[in-house]
């Protein structure tokens, strides 16, 4: 009787513990089948609505250190972009709003702004929403599969690290990340590329990092490219200073 006890006992702990595993495996296979792919995640945070937002250049030697960078602050309504470039041979600054720009070149003999009038040409989409948009775009569906896929605390995470030719050649091939400092896709050949993509829980992007080592001239060089304070900006508006004293070089050609 004791026996048949036992075992009975035995056959329901052990169909108990069987439950409990099978339920075990059932919840990390939910929890693993619940995250969104990164194409689903991409797709959707190129739709963000950029109200506003701030991006920069950085590009490094082989020592870290820093031979051109650029930070770039975007308002889309009214539309207000600055920007702030350095290089090893020059400076200068750079509003926009509506029809018009402003420019202050440093270390020349005048830091005087000069205001000119944006053409029909003029191409700046480099410093707006765009350049999110296009960083985005720019990684190619077909190489999402070797991105991996994190929830966070605030929505998702997306990220690469590794040495695939093609994703750091789509990245480059991209003029609104390289021409703005500079970078000729054609004359160098790249080693590693580290990319992060964050977005909130709606998969609205937060911020997009990427950091590109490659190799120019048989010199080793790193190019970063950060976009954040999406939305989280406060509004731009050029200082009146620089409207007023600024030099109308429209009404000098006249």
């Amino acid at each position: 009787m004791k026996k048949r006890r036992f075992f009975a006992l035995s056959l329901v702990l052990l169909v108990g513990i069987g439950l409990s595993a099978c339920s075990s495996n059932n919840g990390k296979q939910k929890t693993s089948e619940s995250l969104p792919s990164a194409q689903t995640i991409l797709n959707k945070a190129e739709q963000t609505d950029f109200k506003t937002m701030t991006a920069s250049w950085n590009q490094t030697d082989n020592n870290n250190r820093t031979l051109q960078k650029a930070t770039a602050k975007y308002n889309k309504k009214p539309l207000v972009v600055f920007a702030n470039f350095t290089t090893t041979s020059n400076h200068y600054k750079m509003w926009i709003s509506g029809k018009n720009s402003y420019v202050q070149m440093q270390g020349t003999a005048t830091n005087k702004w000069f205001k000119t009038k944006l053409t029909k040409t003029a191409s700046y989409a480099q410093l707006t929403d765009k350049l999110a948009q296009t960083a985005l775009m720019s990684i190619g569906s077909s190489s999402l599969k070797k991105f991996k896929v994190n929830k966070t605390s605030s929505g998702y995470s997306v990220t690469y690290k590794g040495t695939d030719k093609k994703i750091a050649n789509n990245l480059l091939q991209n003029g609104m990340i390289t021409s703005v400092i500079g970078i000729d896709p054609d004359e160098l050949k790249t080693e590693k590329v580290d990319i992060t993509i964050n977005t909130d829980k709606k998969y609205n992007l937060t911020d997009f990092t990427t950091n590109l080592a490659y190799n120019e001239d048989s010199s080793h060089k790193n190019v970063q490219v950060k976009i954040d304070q999406i939305n989280k900006s406060k509004p731009l508006k050029i200082p009146n200073k620089i409207v007023k004293s600024a030099v109308d070089l429209g009404s000098m050609s006249h």
